[in-house]
């Protein structure tokens, strides 16, 4: 940004002038409509109208979903009959380079409403932190964002070039909002996922990829159990080679600075098993689904060939599935990893913004999360 006649140091001039009451009721506003499972639209139409209100250049489209969905990078899990984008702009002279603020509407699902302590789409405020579901992930983010584009324009600050808010859907299980922003309203030549991170500055952030184990057995009766083969059996000693595998992929990577604070930076979680058809029978069939963490070095095809090759040596190992291999399927969301310069202009401006605020230097760590900072 310019220098302001009006203030030797436009930057605090602006950050002065945040509104944390504007912010907080935006927040509360924002969570307290329910969008998950595909159910997003009421949430954009909410923030598109704050953007409108606080004099950004507000544009509000219907996502063309087929389209969308047919490009290669596109991702999702969930089926949406509709989705809405939204980008609210502040201008500036248009010389400086562009800046995209990121952040989504979606949430993951509350769960057992009744093991919250207060109803999960209703914002509550406790020993000062704001609780509701979305809170953290990442409706406050976007509150922020917005909070922060109205100071600068009350501020007077002349911006050198435009910031622009996205506001997308789809975040959770795959990110085709941000694409279709991406597709909609081009790129930037910065931009800042504004997901959760305790305040550290993240240039570093893993990708994920789910998948699908699908384990074979021979069926019996439980009367005659040794007549069958167990894919339950079977299933564990797949999920031993992916436990094994997990280690191996995470040796080197506690090398790397950014990654020093975590135990394992790229897990591997198996999140459900099932299979049978019943109590009293041999199962002829297991199924794990579970999520893969992918290394900012690595493409996708690389992490997806390294579980198909363990999954096949295991089988290779044992009698029954060297002659009925499992088959590994690759479904859903995927993120793919990306990675900044710790030395890039944006990442030590953040910085600054960081120690400025918490009064000690900023923290620069990587995240082991699949987010939107990928496709951007």
């Amino acid at each position: 940004m310019s220098r302001s006649t009006r203030s030797p140091d436009p930057a605090a001039d602006a950050a002065s002038r945040v509104d944390v009451d504007f912010l907080l009721e935006t927040a509360r506003t924002l969570i307290r409509i329910p969008s998950w499972n595909g159910q997003e639209s009421d949430a954009q139409r909410a923030l598109a109208e704050v953007a409108t209100g606080i004099g950004l250049d507000t544009d509000i489209w219907s996502i063309d979903l087929p389209l969308v969905q047919d490009h290669p990078d596109a991702s999702w899990e969930l089926h949406r009959e509709e989705a809405l984008g939204v980008i609210g702009t502040l201008g500036g002279r248009g010389s400086g380079p562009s800046l995209i603020l990121n952040g989504h509407v979606d949430v993951v699902p509350p769960g057992d409403e009744a093991l919250w302590s207060s109803p999960p789409f209703e914002p509550v405020v406790r020993n000062g932190r704001l609780f509701g579901r979305g809170s953290l992930d990442m409706k406050a983010q976007l509150a922020a964002g917005l909070a922060a584009l109205r100071a600068v324009a009350e501020s007077g600050v002349e911006l050198d070039g435009s910031v622009r808010l996205q506001s997308v859907v789809g975040e959770e299980d795959g990110g085709i909002g941000t694409l279709a922003a991406i597709l909609h309203g081009g790129g930037a030549d910065g931009a800042i996922v504004m997901e959760p991170t305790g305040l550290t500055v993240a240039p570093l952030q893993a990708g994920c990829i789910n998948f699908r184990i699908r384990v074979p057995g021979r069926a019996a009766h439980g009367a005659v159990r040794d007549e069958g083969i167990s894919a339950f059996e079977k299933a564990f000693q797949i999920y031993a080679a992916v436990e094994a595998l997990e280690a191996e992929r995470n040796v080197g990577a506690l090398r790397n600075p950014l990654y020093a604070a975590y135990a394992t930076p790229y897990p591997i979680s198996i999140g459900t098993m099932s299979g049978g058809d019943w109590a009293s029978s041999v199962p002829d069939h297991a199924i794990m689904e579970g999520r893969l963490g992918v290394r900012p070095d690595e493409s996708l095809d690389e992490a997806r060939s390294s579980l198909e090759a363990a999954v096949a040596a295991a089988a290779r190992a044992d009698a029954f599935l060297s002659d009925h291999p499992p088959v590994v399927e690759w479904w859903g969301g995927r993120f793919l990893p990306a990675s900044t310069p710790v030395d890039h202009p944006l990442v030590r401006v953040l910085s600054r913004s960081v120690s400025r605020e918490v009064g000690a230097d900023a923290v620069l760590q990587g995240v082991t999360f699949g987010a939107d900072a990928g496709l951007l």
